[in-house]
């Protein structure tokens, strides 16, 4: 996305402000009004839509700039099933009806959309996801042919043009949205965990080169490639039992929150994982006493 962006002009008075208003309001009622939950449901989509077509586990491939010209197209498609079902909105002659109104979704992961002929004069959601940045964008326009371009690809799509950029209502603007897992992992430790013959030898590893680091579940299913992927992660035959003689407790965001803020660990939500070695005697007594086997 463009690292600076023009004030919009989508204000009271402006001519495009009733319909863009009508079409928010109608996006927003399914979330009770909060843009915040909308950024953040919405971040979480894409996150998971972004991750399953790069699919790290299986193709070894970590940014999006990897994917071929189809997967992209795919994801375009796929983050407009995630909106529809979110907002749950009807689909009308374009993508969705939302205020009365036909609504059209772009996505993009550059730093414009191209806009087809027949969503021309109709109000489209613009979603860009800046993956280097983990910044998301979320604006609608009325696709008027003045905001567009005057130029055309060979499909007839047109991009928005400069001044159209002015004429974008933002409901979110730069803000961020859940990382790639992955990015952060250096190379040799990804192929590390891969290695492994067994569900139980990849969590292991995941757990241990990995530590003090949220660990989403979908990244255990991934590493896990099994059907019962979280019996890998517990005791009595998971790799919680390896990992407990090696002194490395492994935490679950849903059951374990007051030991996790006691170790002082980053945040974990209820579908996260997260792991340490502990070293400090206090530290591996503080543990058991909370139902922990840790050596």
């Amino acid at each position: 996305m463009r690292i600076t962006l023009p004030a919009s002009l989508v204000q009271p008075g402006h001519p495009d402000f009733e319909v863009l208003s009508d079409v928010e309001l109608a996006m927003l009622r399914q979330l009770h009004g909060s843009v915040v939950k909308f950024r953040d449901e919405l971040g979480n989509a894409i996150r998971s839509s972004i991750d399953i077509v790069i699919d790290t586990p299986k193709t070894n491939r970590r940014t999006v700039i990897e994917l071929e010209k189809t997967e992209k197209t795919y994801l375009g498609t796929r983050v407009e099933i995630e909106l529809r079902a979110l907002l749950k909105a009807p689909k009308g002659k374009l993508d969705m009806v939302l205020g009365g109104h036909d609504v059209d979704v772009k996505f993009t992961i550059g730093s414009n959309w191209m806009i087809p002929r027949e969503a021309i004069n109709e109000v489209c959601i613009l979603i860009a996801a800046d993956e280097p940045l983990e910044r998301l964008y979320v604006g609608l326009i009325l696709a008027k042919p003045e905001h567009l371009t005057g130029g055309a690809n060979r499909d007839g799509k047109k991009s928005v043009s400069a001044e159209g950029f002015k004429n974008i209502r933002w409901l979110v603007q730069g803000e961020p949205y859940p990382a790639n897992f992955w990015k952060s992992v250096p190379p040799a430790q990804v192929e590390e965990i891969f290695e492994g013959r067994s569900g139980n030898e990849r969590i292991a590893s995941l757990f241990t080169l990995v530590q003090q680091t949220p660990i989403p579940r979908s990244v255990i299913a991934d590493v896990a490639k099994q059907q019962d992927f979280m019996k890998r992660v517990r005791t009595n035959g998971g790799a919680r039992d390896q990992l407990s003689t090696r002194g490395i407790v492994v935490l679950h965001g849903k059951t374990d929150g007051p030991l996790i803020r006691l170790l002082s660990l980053p945040t974990c939500t209820a579908d996260d994982f997260i792991s340490k070695t502990l070293t400090d005697p206090a530290e591996k007594i503080l543990a058991r006493r909370l139902g922990h086997v840790v050596s």
